[in-house]
């Protein structure tokens, strides 16, 4: 299982004391029972249990399941289509 501290670890410096603490309080607000459309997320349309949020130029991704919001990855915005591509290909 992923975690939030585990997606920012892999990243640079610059990037967790940035944004790590916007994403841990979406989080947070997610598992509150917050909409993530007030929270400024957008449900993808080409996998419908994906929810991306924007950090600057990095999207953060949470996967919709049974248990809740899950933290899927961090990834820069320019990456966010080869992830979508290489994940439909599976």
């Amino acid at each position: 299982m992923k975690t939030l501290y585990s997606l920012f670890t892999n990243s640079p410096t610059t990037l967790r004391k940035r944004y790590y603490k916007r994403a841990a309080a979406i989080q947070s607000h997610l598992k509150l029972g917050t909409h993530y459309q007030d929270l400024g997320g957008r449900q993808l349309k080409c996998s419908h249990e994906l929810i991306r949020f924007r950090l600057g130029d990095y999207r953060l991704l949470f996967k919709r399941s049974a248990k809740g919001f899950m933290p899927e990855v961090l990834l820069h915005r320019k990456n966010l289509e080869k992830f979508l591509k290489r994940r439909r290909g599976h």
